[in-house]
């Protein structure tokens, strides 16, 4: 037998509910909705190297997860509970009662790498759109959605919700995880008479359904396969673009045609941007100055980026540590995180690199389109 608790995880009332339900079914085991990533995460202390924040190859994405820990202790400190509270409660009670507990959700890196290898740009811009209205809700507003989220109807809503902005996301993160959680069940239940899973109340009746047509869920093979990076829009342009500029320097040259005026506003493109937005984003004028220098010359090596220079000169200005890194992953209001010195390295990081972007994009118009004009008449 397999008995499913859908919780709302940052739900006082669900921490109870948890941890009463276990005590009065006495399951042979618990089986909770984390992965061992997660788990860790929730039971230990793990500093993470301001370096590895700042050679990620998607800035943008490490923010986004900063500001997605940030909205969920924001949340749950507004409610008076600890994001993830149930799920340990639900542990703490099966140890109290002698059982054993199962890890049965997904590896988080495998979902998420799954998720970015599936979403489009325009529906990544979608997702990170409602996240940042979701700060704009009030405290009683709070309160009220987190114990409506337990309703059948009020999940529905919000799932339908999320598919409609993000289709991919979705079916990543809610419909496979459904699929991969319900065989880890079923394989559960195959050693053990009783079984009790906590999960998010929005996963509660997708298991269910697979639970009960497990032919219709994948093999795990395919729910735990990450795909291959493909040649992809986003990184034939990467590619692409600085080695079109190169050729038409390269052809420019040949022909005899003066480069003097298009190289230096090739660099006053790449530099200014660069340099303006890593002010704006609050950096040193020493990263400004280092991430401007750069620009020129990381726009066209596609191996290298103008932020990770700013980003390291704005490391060694601040001295940033790896107790500022932990303190950034921590914080609950979004003041606070401003002032992080990790936090203000990866958004300068993230900002010099957009800068570079920009002016590269500018000046292909501007400049280089009539310098072709001019080769070929």
């Amino acid at each position: 037998m397999i008995t499913i608790i859908g919780t709302a995880h940052i739900s006082k009332d669900s921490v109870d509910e948890v941890r009463e339900k276990i005590n009065q079914l006495r399951p042979d085991v618990v089986a909770v909705e984390l992965c061992e990533p997660r788990y860790k995460g929730l039971t230990e202390q793990r500093d993470i190297p301001i370096l590895d924040l700042i050679k990620d190859k998607n800035s943008m994405f490490v923010i986004t997860n900063i500001l997605l820990s940030l909205l969920q202790r924001r949340l749950g400190e507004e409610v008076g509970i600890k994001p993830g509270r149930e799920m340990l409660t639900a542990i703490d009670t099966a140890k109290e009662i002698g059982t054993n507990f199962a890890l049965v959700d997904r590896d988080i890196g495998i979902t998420l790498k799954r998720a970015l290898s599936k979403m489009g740009f325009f529906e990544k811009l979608r997702a990170v759109k409602e996240l940042v209205f979701a700060f704009d809700v009030s405290t009683e507003d709070l309160k009220t959605e987190v114990e409506e989220l337990k309703r059948d109807e009020k999940i529905t809503d919000v799932l339908k919700l999320l598919e409609n902005v993000s289709p991919n996301l979705f079916q990543v993160m809610v419909r496979e995880r459904d699929a991969y959680m319900a065989k880890k069940l079923l394989e559960l239940q195959e050693k053990h008479v009783n079984v009790v899973a906590v999960v998010g109340a929005g996963h509660k009746r997708g298991i269910e359904g697979f639970l009960s047509t497990p032919e219709k869920i994948p093999p795990m093979s395919e729910l735990t396969y990450v795909p291959e990076k493909r040649i992809s829009v986003t990184k034939t342009l990467k590619y692409g673009i600085p080695a079109l500029i190169i050729g038409i320097f390269a052809m420019a040259f040949y022909q005899g045609v003066s480069l003097e005026k298009p190289l230096l506003q090739w660099v006053l493109y790449n530099s200014i941007p660069t340099f303006l937005l890593v002010l704006l984003v609050g950096g040193s004028i020493v990263s400004a100055v280092v991430g401007m220098i750069a620009a020129p010359f990381t726009s066209l090596n596609p191996m290298i980026a103008a932020g990770w220079f700013a980003g390291v000169a704005e490391m060694k200005v601040r001295k940033v540590t790896v107790g500022d890194v932990s303190t950034a992953f921590k914080t609950t209001s979004f003041r606070e995180l401003r002032k992080n010195n990790a936090f203000k390295v990866v958004l300068v990081t993230a900002f010099a690199n957009i800068g570079s972007s920009i002016g590269t994009l500018v000046f292909i118009p501007n400049v280089l389109v009539p310098l072709v004009k001019s080769m070929f008449g």
